[in-house]
């Protein structure tokens, strides 16, 4: 049976389709076969034959439980200190209009859950850990929680049809009767959806159970997040540094060539495997990301003006509260690569959000080499990372391919330099051999 608003294929069973978020009935499901079906469509449900499987842990961000003082006031929070007051009454065309009033909103489908639904979600209230041991619509058996935050939890799963490993992630009880959450929820599922690209965590499926329990199944992760490969590592060699920025921005190249802007890339939305002698790079969460150009009726999740995301890592328009597009989520992964270069935030100085709100809007950023001179960063990365995180988006990389094209330039001009000094190092050992024998010959023949 296919979905009959994007004409997705669906899982037997399904109640909503894990593409669009659209609530299913039995009278609004198209045959497979329908002549409706568009000739290529997204299957919700694949899985890339390169997909790599599990058992690791989507990490549940603690940032936000950080003392101020430990992480300098490092914050996930919806910053409203620079917008404007929402009007006293604002029609639903403002709400829901793009440009409206500067206003950043994050959308969902206008199947958002009815009020009809709340009471039998009410009775799902407190802890998640009694999902141990239950079974998601007799299709996946629910393990040991391996990560919590306020929007959910998630768990070790199995999906019984194929034994496939999973992360199995469960809206918190309390959140059910929240529209907003469960339309960003469903805006994840959404998103993940349309991605395909190897360097983005895969999303197997999205539903509900009888009892109102939503939940996502996506890939189990091997690794670690990049914030705990920081604070176990200490810094980043440079040129490793680079490389996992270039997959990072491949994964984000896929996302904004199909209108969607993570807005939320910090550290732990990061996640790296070690495959042999180099990292391989997933990332995560895009349950506030922004669809760019979504011409479907939509549901404002966000108050006009409001701006979703990490104080340390948001660019000056997404403060502003300005529309965003990927040169946004450029600028966090600048932000980022500061702390991977230097252990260090380039405000490392600021002790209060206003202080790193006024770091973002007006002060240029130190280059990497002058945060941290002892490290020796080369002029090359400086070059790159200032450029990633310059004030005027348009004084950016235009989009990630731009990005990743930069990074492999000066990445194989490195390698020339080193081709070079190693050439030199030879000739220089050689040279300095065929000395040593020269006057060892002259002595002994004396």
């Amino acid at each position: 049976m296919n979905c009959p608003k994007c004409f997705v294929e669906l899982e037997e069973g399904a109640r909503f389709c894990g593409a669009c978020g659209t609530r299913l009935t039995p009278d609004s499901l198209l045959p497979a076969d329908s002549d409706s079906l568009p000739t290529q469509s997204l299957d919700a449900h694949e899985s890339p034959a390169d997909a790599w499987a599990p058992p690791a842990v989507l990490p549940a961000s603690a940032r936000s439980q950080a003392p101020l003082a430990a992480r300098l006031g490092k914050l996930a929070l919806d910053v409203t200190l620079l917008a404007p007051p929402p009007p006293a009454a604002a029609s639903p065309a403002a709400a829901t209009s793009p440009a409206g009033a500067g206003a950043q909103a994050v959308a969902a489908t206008t199947n958002a859950p009815d009020a009809g639904r709340t009471d039998r979600k009410s009775e799902n209230s407190g802890s998640r850990d009694d999902m141990v041991g239950r079974t998601l619509n007799k299709r996946y058996v629910v393990g040991e929680k391996v990560g919590e935050g306020g929007f959910g939890a998630v768990f070790r799963g199995k999906q019984m049809a194929t034994g496939r490993e999973v992360a199995l992630k469960i809206l918190h009880p309390h959140n059910l009767t929240d529209k907003t959450i469960v339309a960003r929820f469903r805006r994840e599922a959404e998103a993940c959806s349309r991605l395909r690209n190897p360097h983005t965590v895969i999303t197997y499926d999205f539903d509900e159970t009888d009892d109102g329990v939503l939940y996502l199944a996506m890939e189990m992760l091997r690794g670690r997040s990049l914030h705990h490969l920081e604070k176990t590592e200490g810094v980043l060699a440079p040129d490793r540094v680079l490389r996992i920025i270039d997959q990072v921005a491949e994964a984000l190249g896929e996302a904004h060539q199909n209108g969607i802007v993570h807005r939320d890339m910090k550290p732990e939305n990061v996640f790296v495997e070690r495959r042999g002698d180099d990292d391989y790079v997933k990332v995560l969460d895009f349950g506030i990301a922004k669809m760019m150009t979504d011409e479907r009726g939509q549901v404002a999740l966000t108050a006009v003006g409001q701006t979703l995301g990490t104080l340390e890592f948001m660019s000056p328009e997404q403060l502003r509260g300005l529309p965003l597009d990927g040169r946004s989520d450029i600028y966090a992964l600048g932000i980022m690569a500061y702390e991977m270069l230097t252990g260090e935030l380039p405000f490392k100085d600021a002790k209060t959000p206003v202080q790193i709100i006024n770091f973002h809007m007006q002060k240029p950023p130190p280059a990497p080499s002058r945060l941290s001179p002892s490290l020796q960063i080369p002029a090359y990365v400086d070059e790159v990372i200032l450029k990633m995180v310059a004030k005027a988006r348009e004084d950016r990389h235009a989009h990630a391919n731009e990005l990743r094209a930069h990074i492999a330039r000066v990445l194989k001009g490195a390698d020339k330099r080193a081709d070079r000094f190693e050439a030199y190092r030879v000739v220089g050992v050689v040279g300095a051999a065929a000395l040593i024998i020269s006057a060892l010959v002259y002595f002994l023949s004396r």
